[in-house]
């Protein structure tokens, strides 16, 4: 985390906040249990040292505010605070509402592909046991009937095996049966895979450009990253933020505005492969992954498309008025040492800052990463 410069408070808050410290330092003894363990001290001391800077009580809500800040999982939750607390140097309640609305009450990614991965082994088990049972009854059946085309009714009491063929002929019969129900649940069983295939689908897509969303990124940065480590192979991100976006909105109209964030998505779509992955990360930027990729070479491709793109002039089709250029910004960091690819992003994220405070229109790298 960030160390944010601490800003003054009132006293009441200061006494809250110390009064804070005290309880959470003192609770187990009067629970009469053992101390805590020094990592979760360090925890309590860096939460409530975010809650003093960001200028926020402690309550409850703040604490899990800030819990999700040091250690949850988003890593847009956790950007978005940042540039909270650098624009107007501390978090208002209002924002804490917005934020945690935004980013916390939702289901997140790694929820939602728990729940999609749960539902695939229920199905998966579920058509394994029906074929099973098919292939069971299906022999059973089969040798039922010869069975019963071995019996000799000439030999033995007729009574007797006329009563043997008939419970035989109902088991048959029932096993038919059984046969049918199963097939029918193995086609409902499909359907419901369809479906859940769908439902991925719509979850992990943005609806207007039909990309990835930033919670598909999300899962996607866990497996680049696992894929980086093994292979030692580098990991680049550049966010693409298109300038003066909302002047298109403003001038003319939201539908010219959607039309313009597809067609950059088309143009930025065209270097995706297997290396590259592309996802809309909300209003106007666009995050690219690159694996085995370094920062220089990033650039190299992200300047291509920038300059590529604002050769064209843009028209509305609506009114006729000509939109003209378009071009954007662009931020690019490759993950360091340490392996941290929340402080990455954080990274790229001051890059495209720098590149949108000095003219826009061009690619910034973050430069830490060649400063020894």
């Amino acid at each position: 985390m960030a160390t944010q410069p601490h800003t003054k408070i009132d006293g009441s808050a200061q006494g809250a906040f110390n009064v804070s410290r005290w309880f959470l330092g003192s609770f187990s003894w009067i629970k009469r249990r053992p101390e805590p363990k020094p990592l979760y001290n360090k925890k309590i001391v860096e939460i409530l040292d975010f809650l003093e800077s960001a200028q926020l009580e402690p309550t409850p809500e703040n604490y899990k505010f800030a819990w999700e800040y040091n250690y949850g999982a988003s890593l847009q939750f956790c950007l978005a605070v940042d540039e909270m607390i650098e624009g107007h140097g501390r978090v208002t309640i209002a924002s804490v509402e917005q934020l945690t609305e935004v980013f916390l009450d939702v289901c997140s990614t790694s929820e939602l592909s728990e729940l999609i991965s749960n539902g695939k082994r229920v199905l998966r088990n579920g058509h394994e046991i029906i074929s099973n049972n098919r292939n069971e009854n299906r022999d059973y059946s089969h040798a039922m009937e010869q069975e019963v085309g071995k019996i000799d009714s000439t030999q033995g009491d007729q009574n007797q095996l006329k009563t043997l063929i008939n419970m035989t002929n109902t088991i048959v019969e029932k096993s038919q049966e059984a046969e049918r129900q199963l097939k029918e649940a193995e086609t409902q069983i499909a359907e419901m895979r369809k479906k859940l295939n769908e439902v991925t689908q719509q979850a992990e897509t943005d609806q207007l450009t039909g990309l990835p969303n930033r919670w598909a990124f999300e899962d996607y940065l866990k497996n680049a990253l696992l894929r980086s480590k093994e292979a030692f192979e580098p990991l680049t991100v550049a966010f693409i933020d298109i300038d003066k976006f909302k002047l298109i909105n403003d001038n003319h109209g939201h539908e010219a505005g959607d039309r313009i964030l597809q067609r950059v998505a088309k143009h930025l779509d065209a270097m995706s492969d297997d290396k590259c992955h592309l996802a809309r990360h909300g209003g106007e930027e666009f995050v690219i992954l690159f694996l085995d990729k370094t920062s220089r070479q990033v650039f190299e491709i992200i300047d291509n498309a920038r300059s590529e793109l604002a050769e064209h002039n843009f028209m509305n089709r609506e009114t006729n008025e000509e939109i003209g250029t378009v071009s954007f910004s662009a931020g690019i960091a490759s993950l360091a040492g340490d392996g941290n690819p929340r402080l990455m992003l954080r990274r790229a994220d001051a890059a495209l800052y720098s590149a949108k405070e000095n003219g826009r229109n061009q690619v910034v790298i973050d430069q830490s990463e060649f400063v020894h």
